[in-house]
């Protein structure tokens, strides 16, 4: 039995054991060297062809300058753990004629080979004689994104029109491959049934049984050999179900990080433009309440003045009045007195005329004899 096994192991070439690799997804596809450095291409994401289909129809040098940040990189990223920071604006600027037609031809040339077993690789453009590389990239490109757009399409109709997700059919595969186990273990561990027959001593008889236990041997291995393939095979689609699954869900966690970034920096601006707005009105009003604390001090100053003004003023005219007054009373006491002399000298001048003749008055006395003024 054991020289039976031997040659059909022997027969087999030793295959090495594919180990899936995340990392290989996100390192760069090729590497171009250019007169600003060793640049690092990549190959096309889902957003990166969102980003392409959201340019405007420019002229192909413009729409490849403004795309090449998305796919190229001065930093070699070895995994899915390390950044990626894209080309910067100014090493885009510095870039000559030559280094633009290395680029997009190396990378059109990539696309070329990424893309020649694909279902839609009968409609992909073809570069004309003496046409630009850049603008055999930009049509290359568009390309892309329709063939994209339409494999989104599908593929929305398809799990629209199927009651399984992704994750649904990594379960499927999952199961199978358990079942399979299952047979698998329960092969190996069931022992061979134990015959005790009476020793025959036919020739012929002892051939037969051994022929059939030969016979029983080899069916046991190829049934052994059909479980393993069989185990292999859904391993390798269980496998393929799951970087499927690992590259759906990391191109949206990445869609995600990128939407909540934008979120955070927009919250962020609108919090930094609120507290400047908030800072400069209150520099408005503690302007105004500055303008309105002097003016007030001012119209404080001008009232206590106009006060005491007016409180001069009134003192003054209290005392004018009684200037006024006393003047009033002297000159009303004159009055009286010239009043007097008049009716006195009326009266004299009446009591001395007589006859034509004036005589002299005499002096007006009191009842005591004494001379009246």
């Amino acid at each position: 039995m054991a020289k039976d096994i031997n040659p059909s192991n022997a027969e087999q070439p030793a295959a090495k054991k594919k180990v899936l690799n995340l990392d290989q997804l996100f390192m760069p596809a090729t590497a171009v060297s250019t007169s600003v450095g060793t640049l690092y291409l990549y190959g096309l994401r889902t957003s990166d062809l969102s980003a392409l289909a959201a340019l405007p129809d420019e002229e192909p040098a413009d729409r490849i300058r403004a795309f090449l940040p998305h796919i190229a990189s001065r930093v070699e990223a070895k995994g899915f753990k390390d950044e990626r920071p894209p080309l910067a604006t100014a090493d885009v600027d510095q870039l000559s004629n030559p280094d633009w037609e290395q680029i997009s031809a190396v990378y059109a040339e990539m696309l070329l080979r990424g893309s020649s077993d694909g279902d839609d690789s009968s409609g992909r453009p073809e570069r004309e004689a003496s046409e630009p590389a850049v603008a055999f990239l930009d049509r290359l490109l568009k390309h892309e994104v329709q063939v994209q757009s339409l494999q989104l399409r599908r593929m929305r109709e398809k799990m629209l029109e199927s009651t399984s997700s992704i994750f649904d059919q990594v379960r499927k595969s999952s199961s199978a491959l358990g079942s399979t186990l299952s047979a698998y273990d329960q092969f190996t561990k069931r022992a061979p049934p134990v015959e005790i027959r009476a020793p025959n001593m036919d020739h012929f008889h002892a051939m037969n049984e051994q022929f059939a236990r030969q016979a029983r041997e080899r069916a046991e291995e190829l049934e052994m050999v059909r479980l393993t393939g069989k185990m292999t095979a859904e391993s390798a689609k269980t496998l393929k179900d799951l970087a499927e699954a690992a590259t759906f869900l990391l191109e949206q966690l990445n869609e995600r990080d990128k939407k909540a970034d934008q979120s955070t920096r927009k919250q962020i601006s609108i919090a930094v433009w609120s507290v400047g707005v908030s800072a400069v009105l209150a520099l408005f009003a503690l302007i105004v309440s500055g303008l309105a604390y002097y003016q007030d001090k001012d119209n404080n100053l001008a009232g206590d003045q106009w006060q005491s003004e007016l409180i001069a003023a009134v003192r003054e005219g209290n005392s004018q009045s009684a200037d006024a007054k006393n003047e009033a009373q002297r000159l009303r006491a004159q009055i009286a007195e010239l009043e007097e002399k008049i009716a006195m000298l009326k009266s004299i001048q009446g009591g001395n005329l007589k006859d034509g003749v004036v005589t002299p008055a005499l002096p007006r006395r009191d009842d005591a004899g004494a001379p009246r003024p």
